[in-house]
């Protein structure tokens, strides 16, 4: 598949071989054309200066919310001149499996290792079942697993696409609750695209009382539905802080064109950083 006609897709993904942006990757595009990068960080360097094409990264668990780090470098990117073209092109929302694993030789675990987001997902799990094993946070569940396959007594919360390097210690992880993540693929426009359904915007606003009420009720009077939220403070500007929301609505439709020069006139900045399809995989 090809990002243009012009230039072939080099996409990079968030993680390491095996991590679950790697799955979604594998499950979405040709795996000739995919390369990992460590972090989230990273990867929106790379796309920035050219070394890919594009990147398919997570924006959402639905146990711990919106992924901040990825939310912080789309409002980077909508800063920027690059941010006119390198925009979210789809949304991949996949469901997601867990389990502990250690290597075949662990008896006794007493460190955990994993992404924030598989922790948050199964903390009470993992207070029932390892209330002493120190639980360590690290950027992708597939360095979890490579760091538990060096350590003996380290365990790791991963995907069952890990179980060929690791023994599988439990596969009830969390199994309580049911378990999604979406990812997003961020670059140029994509060759075929699907028709969108959702837009994603970043905005500042006017330091005022109600001034992000006003932005929801734009949406609001035009039945926009809003699908995501979230707010971090502006760099230097203490009290204040610049907004990412995504709703229902894309353009050519005749609420979305209103609501966008409505939410233009009341806002300090505005870019819209996407209108793309959510697809499931």
């Amino acid at each position: 598949m090809a990002a243009s006609s012009k230039s072939p897709l080099k996409l990079g993904y968030f993680g390491r071989a095996g991590s679950f942006s790697h799955v979604a990757a594998e499950r979405r595009f040709p795996k000739d054309t995919l390369s990992e990068c460590p972090t989230v960080e990273e990867a929106f360097a790379k796309l920035q200066t050219g070394e890919f094409s594009h990147i398919l990264v997570p924006i959402e668990n639905a146990s711990s919310g919106i992924i901040t780090n990825t939310a912080d470098q789309l409002m980077r990117l909508a800063r920027t001149e690059a941010g006119a073209t390198l925009q979210i092109r789809e949304a991949l929302a996949m469901r997601i499996k867990l389990a502990l694993m250690a290597r075949a030789d662990t008896k006794v675990i007493t460190k955990i290792y994993s992404h924030r987001a598989p922790f948050d997902h199964s903390r009470d799990w993992l207070g029932k079942h390892y209330p002493l094993a120190e639980q360590i946070i690290v950027e992708s569940t597939s360095e979890a697993a490579s760091l538990a396959l060096k350590e003996k007594g380290a365990a790791a919360i991963a995907g069952m696409q890990m179980q060929g390097r690791l023994k599988i210690m439990s596969d009830a992880v969390g199994s309580e609750v049911a378990n999604q993540t979406t990812f997003i693929v961020v670059g140029p426009a994509l060759a075929r695209p699907a028709k969108p359904t959702h837009t994603s915007l970043v905005f500042e606003l006017p330091h005022k009382p109600g001034s992000l009420v006003d932005v929801l009720h734009v949406l609001s009077r035009r039945k926009l539905n809003l699908t995501k939220i979230l707010s971090r403070p502006i760099p230097g500007r203490f009290e204040e802080y610049r907004f990412m929301i995504e709703f229902l609505g894309a353009a050519p439709a005749k609420e979305f064109v209103d609501a966008l020069a409505r939410i233009k006139r009341i806002t300090d900045f505005l870019a819209v950083i996407g209108s793309y399809p959510v697809r499931r995989i």
